[in-house]
């Protein structure tokens, strides 16, 4: 059957099913990335590359599809990228947070510890740094932690608590499908 003028499809038509994929990796992907990826010990450019590898294999996967889909080369570029690469990325950092090993829980000495009253919301925040105890075998050195400050943000009940230095973080992680670490809970004492 020949293509007639009123069965052919204009390249300008918008294509629901790319914009759907666009949006869900853009909005609701995006968003598992940001709080998964808070959440896992794992540098933000490993994310990154692993996003970027994905949503080009998406793309090598659509080349022999091109003429048939009858889309211009940014749109499917976009879509294999912002699409198709966060969505995987997504469900590889959420695959590894759901299904991880035994919880362990890791003593670290705190080697600063500052309230933020200031900011007059309760619970008051309180940042640390960890100092690796000398005697001991942690799965993950403290280091690991000082390099993602947003797992060393806690929250005190109150004011009082945090005026001397708190002397001990417990961090307990588990070990994820994938191999990254995943902080399950965190506490000052």
């Amino acid at each position: 059957m020949q293509d007639t003028p009123r069965n052919r499809k204009d390249k300008g038509d918008v294509n629901i099913f790319t914009l759907s994929i666009i949006l869900i990796g853009v909005f609701p992907a995006l968003g598992v990335m940001f709080f998964v990826g808070g959440i896992t010990l794992i540098h933000v450019d490993t994310v990154v590359n692993f996003a970027i590898i994905a949503g080009v294999i998406a793309f090598i996967l659509h080349v022999p599809f091109l003429k048939r889909m009858n889309r211009y080369l940014a749109e499917i570029i976009g879509y294999s990228l912002f699409g198709w690469g966060m969505i995987v990325t997504a469900l590889f950092l959420g695959g590894n947070y759901l299904f991880h090993g035994q919880p362990i829980t890791d003593v670290y000495q705190v080697e600063t510890a500052t309230a933020h009253p200031e900011e007059r919301e309760l619970p008051f925040p309180v940042s640390v740094t960890l100092k690796q105890p000398g005697n001991t075998n942690t799965i993950i050195p403290a280091k690991e932690f000082n390099n993602h400050p947003d797992m060393l943000m806690f929250h005190g009940n109150d004011e009082e608590k945090f005026n001397e230095k708190p002397a001990l973080a417990k961090m307990t992680t588990a070990k994820g499908l994938f191999g990254y670490a995943v902080l399950l809970d965190k506490e000052l004492n």
